[in-house]
């Protein structure tokens, strides 16, 4: 075999290997469901708009990949300017995570929780998580918080498919419509902001 013939194999095995991998990341979707329940009554609480809650009330966050992906969770409480990361981890497929309790306290206001899915892991995220983790100062908060709102200002500019609700955990008793949670399916990252009000 001559070099000329070798090289035209080589490059071709080459290209072969590159097309076997987009084709592979092109078929991988990002899909997961989600639920915010009330401890207490083991309701699922509606998230579309912001929630309406009592100072005390307690929640649980519940989170179902349908594949392996990246889950991000960060609480946050303007008010007293605290932020607290309550998951970073790779999920596996069909894996369920769930907050420990987490319970309104005062002052009240507004508290936001930030869920971040993605296919990839998030390297700048993970490294401001880190840093926050290391020193929970000022300015590794606002560098976590100005990493949050840049994903999700990088995600809004992109048209993904939109969510839709699914039952999941929760009370059956009731309205069915007030016992849902949501469900996304689409490519690449997505952010859910929950606001509760109390």
């Amino acid at each position: 075999m001559n070099k000329t013939n070798f090289r035209f194999y080589v490059c071709l095995l080459i290209f072969f290997c590159l097309a076997v991998q987009i084709h592979a990341q092109q078929g991988r979707t990002l899909k997961w469901s989600m639920s915010l329940q009330n401890v207490k009554t083991r309701e699922t609480i509606p998230f579309g708009e912001t929630v309406q809650a009592e100072t005390g009330e307690q929640f649980r966050l519940i989170i179902q990949a349908s594949g392996r992906s990246f889950l991000y969770v960060i609480a946050e409480s303007p008010e007293t300017d605290a932020i607290a990361v309550l998951c970073e981890k790779q999920m596996r497929k069909d894996e369920t995570w769930q907050s420990g309790v987490l319970q309104l306290t005062e002052p009240q206001g507004i508290e936001y929780l930030f869920v971040i899915t993605s296919l990839e892991e998030q390297k700048d995220l993970a490294r401001s998580i880190a840093a926050f983790q290391n020193n929970q100062g000022f300015i590794q908060k606002r560098a976590l918080r100005n990493e949050i709102y840049r994903i999700r200002s990088d995600i809004s500019q992109f048209r993904e498919a939109p969510e839709k609700p699914v039952l999941m955990g929760g009370a059956t008793r009731g309205d069915p419509e007030r016992n849902q949670g949501v469900e996304f399916s689409g490519l690449g990252t997505y952010v859910k902001t929950i606001s509760i009000e109390h």
